[in-house]
């Protein structure tokens, strides 16, 4: 009997789960109403982010391909075609322009999962701490580590510098600063992305999503951590005990840290 492959979404909640249960008393069953619907939102922006890529792909590209045919046959056809010339009518701009707008939805759709994650990570560690830091501040303050930084990360940096361009340069690749593969793209030409390059973009950002809430979660703990060694700075050995913990922390954090950037 043929061996079924494995099951990319599974794979990723399996490394989800594996993220998930390095947290102190956590438990992503129904006994823990919070930790659930932590685990919940997060699985549905795996799922949402799969079910774009293949809307994508196997809805919006073939239903464009399709209205570009239909118009060439139509220009070809047509009783004024001596006075047109085909030649500089771009039909293939048609598609570039579905894919720069499927990277502005492949965006918001990054925007949306960083944005759960970082409210529902603090919103699981709040009873521990003690302050009103943010876990973002926190991140700057003690890593020099901004969260929301796109561009430290190369795949992040160039999903969000495609979709600004779309926006905000009506597909011009002009915006600052640029990825590496774009440094000498021609700013005279729109951005010209093949199906294969979103396809591509989606299925190396499938990996980035429980590797970030894994760090997501080790920051919350290095400050939980932090907290309560200074709420027991006379407990010499609990204390000990702490740093020991904030040292492994900050390993797996600089480790975690450079596999996404990476990515």
């Amino acid at each position: 009997m043929k061996k079924q492959p494995n099951n990319k979404f599974d794979l990723l909640i399996e490394k989800l789960i594996e993220g998930f249960t390095t947290i102190p008393n956590f438990d992503i069953t129904q006994k823990d109403e919070l930790a659930n619907k932590l685990f919940n939102t997060v699985s549905y922006r795996i799922a949402e982010l799969t079910t774009y890529k293949e809307l994508v792909i196997r809805h919006y590209v073939p239903e464009t391909n399709k209205a570009i045919h239909i118009s060439k046959n139509e220009f070809r056809n047509s009783k004024y075609r001596n006075l047109l010339n085909i030649k500089e009518i771009d039909f293939q701009e048609t598609l570039y322009e579905t894919i720069r707008l499927a990277y502005v939805g492949l965006f918001h759709k990054i925007e949306n999962f960083t944005n759960d994650v970082l409210e529902m990570t603090s919103e699981v560690f709040s009873e521990f701490y003690v302050d009103k830091i943010s876990l973002n501040n926190w991140t700057k303050e003690k890593f020099e580590f901004q969260i929301k930084d796109w561009q430290q990360f190369k795949l992040i940096h160039r999903i969000n510098w495609i979709a600004n361009c779309v926006k905000h340069r009506d597909g011009f690749p002009t915006k600052s600063p640029k990825p590496i593969e774009f440094e000498y793209a021609d700013e005279n030409i729109r951005l010209q992305l093949s199906v294969n390059d979103f396809k591509n973009d989606c299925e190396i950002l499938l990996p980035f999503y429980p590797i970030y809430i894994q760090l997501m979660f080790l920051f919350a703990q290095h400050k939980m951590f932090s907290q309560e060694s200074f709420e027991h700075f006379e407990d010499k050995d609990f204390v000990k005990e702490q740093n020991d913990k904030l040292e492994n922390l900050g390993i797996q954090l600089k480790l975690l840290v450079k596999q996404l950037k990476k990515i």
